[in-house]
């Protein structure tokens, strides 16, 4: 956990600096607005090294509230934050998903609506897609200036040429090939579950939108369908007949992320299963030469499949503001999410390696080899649900991510786990309560 004071001094003080919503920035009369923050990323990794410089930027810029941030990542983020929820103390920033996986700050009415910011020419430069409703009654909570696409299989072709294989259509193709790589001394595939969220997030949705379709997923949380049905079994089986082909490794549950990226990048592995957002970790872990020459491409057609060719993602994550800020405070917060979800913010995003949502000439960027085959592959895929972002966290974290572990290791079957989420879905999930 890093506590990192960001000695930014941001007064508004351009008198006619003017707000989305009509409001002024605060006035230079020496006045200091401070403002708190809570952020999910880990400042030291390069995938968000485009942080640092925005906020440099943004300091030069404005010269003036003074941003106290926290920067917590994983599961500890969650757990303060569910934490500082209880007792109903919040910063005045945060991040926040869009779905359930915030429900408990969202539940409660802790998280400002940003519509009466919100101007037609502001949203016209964004995709549409992340102006879906985020609450009950078409709420706005966050600027997601990036789609989570939670499932891209990255291939190492240097590999593939040296074993004399390609890229399989379908998941049997994919599994005839473990032999032949194995024989050679290579792993077939890395995937990291040492995580309490990769399982469901960056595996299991997918497979669960190939076997039932967000139409069946609609039904199971409406529970006209459930979770311990044919479709979510079979997906679950689809991660156990991974595991028992040996196309993933019997240490999957041990390899975290970064292990699953580093054998990959040192070419001891021909393919990866990861998301879309880890290409800057790629870039920097890869000489040049193997980078240039990777691929992203779908999970491979699954027998029995009803979607075919999906992914699954959800809005990014973001910045929100505390539902309790008003006045001076509520109106810098605004300046500072104008300013990174904006042009200028978003164009430190793309040139340092982050596909964003905000429309930008991609002709001015040095947009590299394996960024275009994600962009196409992402405007060529449909998207079904994230599961953690569809459900409620406790019940995925601490019912079906341990689930899935389990069935990898062979200490559960797919049916035990899908009944066992099923039984706390019905009880528990805010999905059948509403």
């Amino acid at each position: 956990m890093k506590k990192i004071v960001c000695s930014i001094m941001v007064l508004a003080c351009i008198a006619g600096s003017v707000f989305a919503r009509g409001q002024r920035a605060p006035s230079a009369a020496g006045e200091t607005v401070t403002l708190t923050g809570y952020m999910q990323i880990d400042p030291a990794d390069p995938q968000y090294a485009y942080w640092p410089p925005t906020l440099e930027a943004f300091a030069a810029k404005y010269p003036g509230i003074k941003l106290d941030f926290e920067y917590v990542t994983g599961e500890q983020f969650h757990d303060k934050f569910q934490a500082m929820a209880a007792t109903g103390s919040i910063p005045d920033l945060f991040t926040c998903y869009a779905g359930a996986r915030s429900s408990y700050i969202l539940n409660r009415g802790m998280v400002k609506d940003l519509r009466p910011y919100l101007t037609d020419s502001f949203k016209a430069n964004y995709t549409s897609a992340i102006w879906e409703p985020q609450g009950p009654n078409g709420e706005i909570y966050i600027i997601s200036p990036n789609l989570a696409v939670c499932t891209v299989v990255y291939v190492n072709p240097k590999l593939q040429k040296e074993l004399g294989i390609s890229n399989p259509r379908t998941l049997d193709e994919m599994i005839a090939q473990v032999p032949v790589i194995q024989a050679a001394g290579y792993t077939p595939m890395m995937f990291g579950n040492s995580a309490s969220w990769p399982g469901s997030s960056l595996l299991l949705s997918c497979l669960v939108d190939r076997m039932g379709g967000t139409a069946w997923f609609d039904r199971a949380m409406a529970g006209t369908a459930k979770f311990s049905d044919k479709p979510f079994v079979d997906a679950l089986a689809v991660i156990k007949r991974m595991i028992d082909t040996q196309l993933l490794p019997a240490g999957t549950n041990q390899l975290s992320g970064g292990d699953a990226i580093s054998a990959f990048t040192q070419n001891r592995a021909v393919y990866l299963l990861q998301s879309g957002w880890v290409q800057s970790a790629l870039i920097g872990a890869a000489s040049r030469e193997d980078y240039d020459q990777y691929q992203a491409i779908a999970f491979p057609e699954i027998a029995g499949e009803v979607t075919h060719g999906s992914s699954a993602a959800t809005l990014g994550e973001a910045l929100a503001i505390n539902a309790g800020l008003s006045g001076a405070k509520a109106d810098a917060a605004w300046t500072f999410l104008n300013y990174i979800y904006g042009q200028e913010g978003m164009d430190q995003m793309m040139k340092y390696g982050n596909v964003v949502t905000y429309k930008l000439d991609l002709s001015q960027y040095d947009v590299d080899n394996l960024n275009r085959q994600y962009i196409d592959l992402i405007n060529n895929q449909s998207m079904g649900y994230v599961l953690d972002a569809k459900m409620d966290g406790e019940g995925v974290n601490n019912i079906l991510n341990p689930g899935i572990q389990a069935v990898i290791l062979g200490d559960k079957t797919s049916q035990q786990v899908a009944n066992e989420y099923e039984a706390w879905v019905a009880v528990n999930d805010s999905s059948r309560k509403k």
